[in-house]
């Protein structure tokens, strides 16, 4: 009986990796470590950085980074009073220096186009007032292009361009004069004015101004 549970626990040591120590029981088989993958299984990988998604554009021609809201909040900071006309867009003005708001057709949060006008109004005639208009709108420009450009490579573009072509009659076809700044489409068309005369009296009123549409495909 000896020699057969010798024999057996041989046999059993070949098949199963051993007998136990000891007390007569038979071993475990060995566990295979948890830093060494399974024959078969992946080995553990590092959990990928989430890449970070680009919000798209609201709308096509619209103004980055800004909203239709938060721009007349910010604008009424500064000094402006604005008016709203569901036809005519929004007006803000602060003294003879005006904002045209217009958004979007669809997204009205979103703006599409801003008007800076340059006004002058004087007695009579009002010779001074095109040249008058024209160094408001100047003067004006720079303060109020940081409110909706974040570029000042772009706003000085603009500065230049409405230096250059805000200052003639707004007469004839060749008054209306367009460029791109930054992706931006301005468009000037000089110098309008009028003159109201009643009782022997008169008085006379000039603009100009340079029109800013938001980045658009053409």
């Amino acid at each position: 009986m000896k020699n057969f549970a010798l024999v057996f626990c041989l046999g059993v040591a070949l098949a199963a990796a051993g007998c136990g120590a000891g007390d007569g029981s038979i071993g475990e088989v060995a566990k295979p470590s948890a830093s060494r993958p399974t024959a078969g299984s992946s080995p553990p990988t590092s959990p990928q950085p989430s890449r970070p998604t680009t919000k798209p554009a609201a709308c096509n021609g619209c103004f980055p980074g800004i909203t239709y809201s938060g721009f007349v909040k910010l604008v009424k900071s500064k000094g402006f009073v604005c008016k709203v006309d569901r036809i005519l867009g929004t007006e803000c003005a602060k003294g003879l220096l005006e904002l045209h708001i217009e958004t979007d057709y669809k997204l009205k949060n979103q703006i599409s186009n801003i008007d800076v006008t340059g006004r002058a109004t004087g007695k009579g005639d009002y010779a001074r007032g095109p040249s008058d208009a024209f160094a408001r709108l100047q003067a004006g420009l720079p303060g109020v292009l940081p409110m909706f450009i974040a570029d000042p490579a772009v706003r000085q573009q603009i500065i230049v361009f409405a230096a250059k072509n805000t200052g003639h009659p707004a007469t004839g076809p060749a008054a209306v004069r367009d460029a791109k700044a930054g992706g931006f489409r301005i468009s000037c068309q000089g110098v309008h004015g009028f003159t109201v005369r009643k009782n022997g009296r008169s008085a006379s009123s000039y603009s100009t101004s340079v029109d800013i549409y938001g980045p658009s495909a053409y």
